[in-house]
Parts: C-alpha cells; sequence; structure tokens
C-alpha cells in the first residue's frame, strides 16, 4: 500500500492528526525545511505592493481563513 492508499483509508480527523504530527516533526530542524521559490515571489510581491485593506489582528485572520475553508468545502 503507497502513502496515498494509506491516507485515502483514514477519516477526516485522522489526516487532521497525522498532518499536524507531520508538521510538528518536519518544522522542529526549521534548517530540513526549505521553503519553495514561490514562496519569496509572493513575499517580495506583497512587500512591493502592499494591500489597502485594514490591518486584523492574527486572531481575526485566522478566522476568516477559517471562514473562508469552511466556505469551500460547503460550496463542493
Amino acid at each position: 500500500m503507497n502513502i496515498e492508499s494509506f491516507i485515502d483509508t483514514l477519516s477526516a480527523e485522522q489526516q487532521q492528526a497525522a498532518f499536524d504530527l507531520l508538521w510538528q516533526r518536519l518544522s522542529a530542524d526549521p534548517q530540513n525545511l526549505a521553503s519553495p521559490p514561490w514562496h519569496g515571489e509572493v513575499l517580495a510581491y506583497r512587500e512591493a505592493n502592499p494591500s489597502d485593506k485594514p490591518k486584523m489582528s492574527v486572531t481575526d485572520a485566522k478566522n476568516e481563513v477559517k471562514r473562508m475553508i469552511d466556505e469551500r468545502r460547503s460550496s463542493r
């Protein structure tokens, strides 16, 4: 069984737990976790073209991202 087939057998909660565990292990050693080149491109673009939208707190930003994800999930 390959990893994709195994993941497909997991419930959404189990997949989330696996994701959290993988991220915890990967992020424990940031030297071995290189960002893809497009991350730098996005950051450079955003620095050169700041948003005109009002700034929001980290909590508000997290809530907005969760809302957007929930909205996408419910539209499927």
